[in-house]
């Protein structure tokens, strides 16, 4: 009975602390943001520059940090797209072409995505950005398995799909803060 008065006596305040709670997130520290979603990448370093390099004002928020993880990860697919289309030009290796096939097809799904996440991130429509984030990490992983399925080609895009990884992740990470 005690419980029960205690409990619904809180329940108001609980409710106003859940309420402002992503207000918080949103005023907290660009820099303790920052490593907050670098410490839950594979590869803090490369996180942690990503952010720093592409900061346009020392106060960031986190929608700005959300646009560095959608216009980094864009960039990053496009130029690995034509990197690829680049090799599968030069390749004969018909096991190493049917892998840049896919990949190939994964990174042009990337980047159609990233695009799309873009336009919704400027229009403020930050759940259909997420949406729009969300087939990345099954299309980059395609990519990266492909090479692991015989006959295994030597993999030529092992550093670049590593990055995308870490983009994606990254630009996953933001768009959950963002949302919450």
């Amino acid at each position: 009975m005690a419980f029960a008065k205690c409990f619904y006596s809180l329940l108001p305040l609980l409710v106003i602390f859940l309420a402002i709670q992503p207000t918080l997130s949103n005023a907290q520290n660009p820099e303790e943001v920052i490593n907050k979603i670098c410490r839950s990448m594979e590869e803090f370093g490369f996180c942690n520059q990503t952010f720093h390099q592409n900061l346009r004002s020392p106060a960031a928020t986190v929608a700005d940090l959300a646009q560095i993880t959608i216009e980094q990860a864009s960039s990053n697919a496009t130029n690995t797209h034509a990197f690829i289309l680049n090799l599968l030009s030069e390749t004969t290796e018909p096991a190493l072409k049917n892998a840049l096939t896919e990949c190939e097809n994964a990174y042009k799904i990337v980047g159609d995505s990233f695009q799309r996440a873009l336009v919704s991130f400027n229009n403020k429509d930050y759940d259909g950005m997420r949406d729009a984030e969300r087939d990345t990490p099954r299309a980059e992983a395609s990519c990266t398995t492909t090479f692991n399925t015989p006959p295994n080609p030597v993999n030529p895009l092992d550093d670049r799909n590593r990055q995308m990884r870490i983009l994606i992740a990254m630009a996953v990470v933001t768009a959950s803060e963002l949302t919450s």
